[in-house]
């Protein structure tokens, strides 16, 4: 079933995440193969630059040398991507869109992201993570930080941007109306973070489970029905529980534009994309919808009746008074 996203004709609402399942021609290839409405390409990362700067920079005497290091490995860092983004656009006919995952107010994100437009890629995702560590910093003063980056990156390009944002802020619609207004088209929502675990035998940190889990996806819900309904100008993307066809039936439902899979690939191969698609386009013959349109966002908060099913108040529902 054919839809938009981030004003891009996509052939469907499924779109592959950023992830190692775009991260070479050949997975993108599969993607594509598989029905991929479009691909994120697995970002480039900043820390990426940074730590492999650091681990080289103890073998070498020359002053500055670890700014050197990092300039020299992002050029070629940034080749490879820009190779990527050409060999995809010319061997699919989906989208490409392009990642970057960025921890810092950089100004050389600006310069990556126009060099990305070169090369073809059809749309942008901001990937921002600025987890704050000073105590006198105002949540305020952070979410500027967040503006400020996409504001300068919307500037430079011409081509649409989506920012893929954490959880964790006091009010997440504000920033998504700011967002709106520093130019950005869209909003992935959320974030997965590699947490990170504790083994408290041998008293070390250890990564926790990176992979999504299908009750992850009623917390997404809950935002994109709220999002979609106070910021309708901001298109949605689901990434984070969809693991089934109903699973992205329920986030159109909530007004998103396309969910964004990899877990599912992870667990399952890229033929859940096909499956997928494929239990929308059935789901939507049953209940006599012709296109994604005419049923997105009907359970979003501006439509449904009861509006209160989407907020706290519903707990009380179910837990009213003191178990005797």
């Amino acid at each position: 079933m054919k839809t938009t996203y981030l004003g891009l004709a996509i052939g469907s609402p499924v779109v592959v995440a950023s992830s190692p399942y775009t991260a070479t021609l050949h997975n993108i290839e599969r993607c594509a193969a598989h029905g991929a409405g479009a691909v994120v390409l697995k970002s480039i990362f900043e820390e990426q630059i940074v730590r492999q700067a650091a681990s080289l920079e103890y073998a070498t005497t020359y002053a500055d040398a670890d700014s050197y290091l990092q300039r020299y490995l992002g050029d070629d860092y940034i080749r490879r991507y820009l190779e990527l983004i050409e060999g995809a656009r010319n061997r699919t006919e989906i989208p490409v869109i392009a990642s970057i995952n960025c921890i810092s107010l950089s100004d050389e994100w600006v310069a990556y992201a126009t060099c990305m437009e070169r090369s073809g890629a059809s749309a942008l995702e901001l990937n921002l993570f600025l987890p704050p560590a000073d105590p006198q910093q105002t949540a305020a003063a952070v979410e500027r930080n967040y503006l400020q980056i996409v504001q300068r990156v919307a500037e430079a390009v011409s081509i649409p941007v989506s920012v893929k944002l954490p959880m964790r802020f006091t009010n997440l619609f504000n920033l998504a109306e700011g967002l709106l207004g520093r130019g950005a088209r869209g909003v992935v929502l959320f974030n997965r973070y590699f947490e990170p675990e504790i083994d408290i035998e041998r008293l070390t940190l250890i990564a926790g489970d990176p992979y999504s889990q299908p009750a992850e996806l009623r917390n997404v819900l809950r935002t994109t029905a709220r999002c979609t309904a106070v910021v309708p100008q901001l298109e949605v993307a689901v990434s984070g529980g969809v693991h089934t066809g109903d699973a992205a039936v329920k986030a159109l439902l909530c007004g998103a534009q396309v969910v964004q899979l990899c877990t599912a690939i992870h667990n399952e191969g890229y033929g859940i994309t096909r499956r997928i698609c494929r239990f929308i386009d059935e789901w939507a013959d049953r209940h006599n919808f012709c296109s994604v349109e005419e049923f997105r966002g009907r359970m979003n908060l501006r439509h449904i009746a009861d509006a209160q099913l989407y907020e706290r108040v519903q707990f009380m529902k179910y837990y009213p008074d003191t178990p005797e």
